[in-house]
Formats: C-alpha cells, structure tokens, sequence
C-alpha cells in the first residue's frame, strides 16, 4: 500500500515525466510546489479561520489548535473583521437594476444621474462619486488590503448617502457603475457579503422617496460623468486613510491568498 508521500511523488513524476531518482524535495521544487506537511498545515488554518470568522471556532486550548494563535501573532489582522456574512435572503427590492447600456445613459431629463467608480493601485483602493445634476464630487481612501469590487460597492453605498443627505424627493435616479460583478451580486436574492447587504440597505432608504435604477456603463468609453468618477476613484486610492486599517471589512480571500504567501515564503 501506498504512502501519502509515495503517492504524491508518483503524481510528481506523472506530470514531470522522469525517472525516479529525483527526491521529493527535488520534484516539489521543480514544481513549484509547497511541500506537502506545509501545505497540510495551510489548509488547516485556513479551516480554522473559516470557523473563527463563522463564529463556529470554540476549542479548547490544545496543542494543535495553537496553530490559529500562532498565525495570529504572526499576523494579527486574521483577527480582523471580514466581509463573510451569514446569507441573507432579499426578495422585496424596491431598486432596479440594468445590466445592458443605453444610448445617452438614459432619455429622462428629469432623471438624475450619478456616477460611481472604485480603483485598486499600488497606493491602495479608493471610490469616487460624481454627479452633475447634484454637484456630488467625492474620493475617498479606502485603505491597502481591500478589493476592486469593494471599492466599487464603497462608491455606490458613499451615492446612496449622498442622495440622503441632500434630501432628493421624488426624482428618478439612475446611479451608473462599470462594475457588472457588483450590480450582479445586488441582483442576486442571496446575499454573503456584509458590504453588498450594506448597500442593498443604502439603496432601500433613497427608494422610500424616490425611484432608482442601477446601471452598468462600459468603463473608459469616453462617458464624460464615468471618467469623472475614475478620476476621483484613483485619486482616493492615492491618499492616505485616517485612522486605522482596515477602515472596512478585509474581504475573505485576502487571508486565503496570505496564508498562501505565507506557505511560499516558507519554502
């Protein structure tokens, strides 16, 4: 019978195509693969953030559960609250939303509309808000360690606000975003993401007063209010945030692909 790691060499060497000389360590390497006890040991923490972030993490403190406390002293933002939330089930939507573009972005000219952006740079991610109709010019930093798709769910939240305290009554608004993966998740009736619960709960208090439709624009396609947007996105992911980090939720594939750097960092 086969041992796991005679098995995984036997698997090496089906990919490499190569007699059996070489040592374990040799294939992984050539691979480019971890070694397996380290990989073990990735999978593990990994489950057990998973179970902490679920609320689900209460064992007692035996010796091998201390490989979450040690992860966390190595790397105390495991500890940081995460984006993961338990699902939540949303039929009653009172916004719209509209996945294809159209021509002049909307034909009402007593529609308001607002554009909205999110950018990712080396600086750090930022959101920016534009609208002429309602003189909104808004960038905001939003930190070093948060997605794309947060900092343009951030931008259409920040519009929502907006919307409030301007106290608009009775206006359609159309909110445009280039993001697909941001209106296709608020379209979805099942919702895990703690920020895209918060900005289906922006959108309902602008729709207790006005009607709202949200819709995809094509990004960079010389859209002079989407341009704008961009323009103070990538200027919020430039500056500096106030306070600690993170300023919003770390969304949970950051700690995946930090316990995975850490697994590489240590081969």
């Amino acid at each position: 019978m086969l041992t796991g790691a005679d098995a995984c060499d036997g698997f090496y060497l089906q990919i490499l195509q190569c007699p059996r000389v070489l040592p374990t360590a040799a294939l992984e390497a050539l691979l480019g693969l971890p070694p397996l006890h380290l990989f073990i040991q990735q999978e593990a923490l990994a489950a057990a953030v998973r179970l902490k972030k679920s609320n689900l993490w209460r064992p007692p403190r035996v010796p091998h559960t201390e490989i979450l406390y040690e992860a966390i002293g190595r790397e105390p933002l495991i500890e940081a609250v995460t984006d993961r939330i338990p699902k939540q089930f949303v039929f009653d939507k009172k916004y719209k939303i509209q996945l294809h573009e159209e021509p002049h972005e909307g034909l009402n000219p007593r529609e308001l509309r607002i554009f909205t952006d999110g950018s990712k740079t080396r600086s750090g991610t930022g959101a920016g808000v534009f609208s002429e109709d309602l003189n909104i010019h808004i960038s905001t930093p939003l930190g070093a360690h948060n997605t794309v798709f947060q900092a343009e769910c951030m931008g259409i939240i920040m519009a929502a606000h907006a919307i409030v305290s301007r106290e608009v009554l009775d206006y359609p608004i159309r909110i445009l975003s280039d993001s697909r993966s941001v209106l296709q998740a608020l379209q979805s009736y099942t919702l895990t993401s703690g920020l895209i619960y918060e900005c289906h709960k922006a959108l309902s208090e602008v729709c207790t007063t006005n009607g709202v439709t949200l819709q995809w624009i094509k990004g960079h396609s010389n859209s002079r209010g989407n341009d704008a947007a961009d323009i103070l996105a990538r200027g919020g992911s430039e500056l500096k945030v106030a306070g600690p980090e993170p300023i919003i939720p770390l969304p949970f594939a950051w700690l995946r692909n930090m316990l995975r750097h850490n697994t590489k960092d240590n081969f």
